[in-house]
């Protein structure tokens, strides 16, 4: 059963991403007299399926193995190993004080790639996503400050017209986050989101791309040597608010991983 809905109705709805039944065009058939004929319904075309988008992959800059943090991020700049350096206008290397600071920090936080908005402010969690995470942080007792927290993105580029990154694109870039590692040497890593997850943890799953990021909580993995835990991005939160108490659970699991004082 559904409801009638007038012109104005749809198109509030259509604002809101809320997709509407439409009735499927019909054609009659002219019958000859005295003959009744019904309606003949002509099927929509089946929608072309999406190709996955051709992944150019070139090498890496030389050396990042043994760049500093200065140098890793003028690389990362001005990389074109992949595809993404052609619709990026800046890379995104990591987020607030952070990108500049050279220290060590016993937390490192891997975020899923910028989006526009990120990359055109050049930094990560930016508004209410920024908040809750600042909260969440502040209920541990950390500061979002180089000493104790670094944010740095999973790719150093914005994904193109919301797409999702291909495999190649995230083992490209695998290597400045594992010399990212190198340089923090934190105590904890958390992977917030999707591809962030895919990425770190790819060595420890062959299907990590299929299983939900719900099923891979709770459990302690390493990159680098440095221990990992997984967990929903600050964006995922803030549209599904029930999962902020696992959220919270996965942070003191990460916080039982430090060394404190």
């Amino acid at each position: 059963m559904t409801l009638p809905l007038d012109a104005r109705q749809r198109a509030m709805l259509a604002a809101m991403g809320v997709k509407v039944w439409q009735p499927p065009a019909q054609s009659r058939v002219i019958a000859p007299q005295g003959l009744a004929t019904a309606p003949i319904t002509t099927p929509a075309p089946a929608p072309a399926p999406l190709a996955a988008p051709t992944v150019a992959l070139k090498a890496l800059p030389d050396g990042l193995a043994d760049m500093d943090w200065a140098s890793l991020a003028a690389a990362a700049a001005q990389c074109q190993a992949c595809g993404l350096c052609e619709t990026r206008q800046h890379s995104v290397f990591a987020s607030g004080t952070s990108a500049l600071s050279t220290t060590q920090t016993p937390w490192l936080f891997i975020t899923d790639p910028p989006n526009t908005e990120e990359e055109s402010a050049g930094q990560l969690l930016l508004h209410s996503e920024g908040e809750l995470f600042e909260a969440m942080l502040q209920a541990l007792g950390l500061a979002w400050e180089p000493s104790q927290v670094s944010v740095v993105p999973v790719l150093k580029c914005r994904v193109p017209d919301q797409r999702n990154p291909q495999p190649q694109e995230l083992q490209q870039c695998r290597a400045f986050l594992a010399r990212q590692v190198g340089l923090r040497q934190p105590q904890v890593i958390v992977a917030m989101g999707r591809w962030a997850v895919q990425s770190v943890l790819s060595a420890h799953a062959p299907d990590i791309a299929v299983q939900p990021l719900g099923k891979l909580r709770g459990q302690v993995y390493r990159f680098a040597d440095t221990p990992v835990i997984v967990t929903y991005h600050p964006r995922s939160l803030l549209h599904t608010p029930l999962d902020k108490a696992k959220a919270w659970a996965d942070l003191c699991l990460a916080h039982s991983l430090t060394r404190r004082p």
